[in-house]
């Protein structure tokens, strides 16, 4: 994926990880790998060029939970006039549920 930003700024990602220890630590994965590419870590989402969702699916709140931070993003995206912040959700629900979460959040 390439992401266009303004060149003489580095683009931001935010990282949003619910669920088990083991998303931390995939999640502290994907921040080291984004701080080797040059990007810039944010911890305030409405200031991300890109927010990734590390979400869980295992038990029914966990993927409630998910579903609602998904929702959520998107809905500031809109509020905060983002409309070209990229959000990617990864994690078990974006693996178990892949076909479902297009369907339903295109």
């Amino acid at each position: 994926m390439k992401i266009r930003t303004d060149s003489a700024r580095k683009p931001k990602v935010g990282m949003i990880s619910l669920g088990c220890a083991k998303n931390l630590v995939d999640a502290e994965i994907m921040l080291g790998s984004v701080l080797q590419r040059g990007m810039e870590i944010t911890s305030q989402p409405e200031d991300a060029d890109i927010l990734v969702i590390n979400t869980c699916a295992f038990i029914d709140s966990a993927k409630e939970e998910s579903i609602d931070a998904i929702l959520e993003a998107h809905q500031q995206r809109g509020l905060n006039r983002r409309p070209d912040q990229k959000l990617i959700v990864s994690g078990c629900m974006s693996q178990r549920f892949a076909k479902e979460l297009r369907r339903e959040m295109p």
